[in-house]
């Protein structure tokens, strides 16, 4: 069995993640994309330069509650049906634990990269009050 790391190279796996990330968030973000997901998901992955062939069939899995979004496995399904034929599992984390906070772009990246999501211990420490 092959490492996570040699599904891609490097630049590969990057340039992945970062296609992936600006779809995520697009759909999350944008009426329209979140309609296109479910209308013609090849056509959304090729507005975000993620191109599969028409053959390969792309099954949308949204709104895992509870689930931290994995990136390696959201690489693993895209290696997997480049490499195989498919299917592609194209997943979409739910937004639904989201909702309350506003997230910057950065942040935005790093929940959909899969990294941990800022929470009130990653909250900057308010200014000591130095009022008389």
């Amino acid at each position: 069995m092959r490492a996570e790391t040699d599904l891609m190279d490097p630049s590969e796996r990057a340039l992945f993640i970062a296609a992936y990330g600006r779809l995520v968030a697009d759909v999350w973000s944008e009426p329209d994309q979140e309609l296109l997901l479910d209308a013609d998901p090849h056509r959304l992955l090729a507005e975000h330069d993620l191109l599969l062939p028409p053959e390969i069939p792309v099954v949308v899995v949204r709104d895992a509650q509870h689930v931290d979004p994995d990136i390696d496995v959201q690489v693993r399904a895209w290696a997997d049906a480049v490499t195989g034929g498919g299917p592609f599992l194209l997943y979409v984390p739910a937004l639904d634990e989201l909702d309350e906070q506003e997230l910057s772009e950065h942040e935005l990246d790093s929940v959909v990269a899969g990294w941990t999501r800022p929470g009130p211990a990653a909250a900057p420490a308010a200014a000591p009050d130095r009022r008389p």
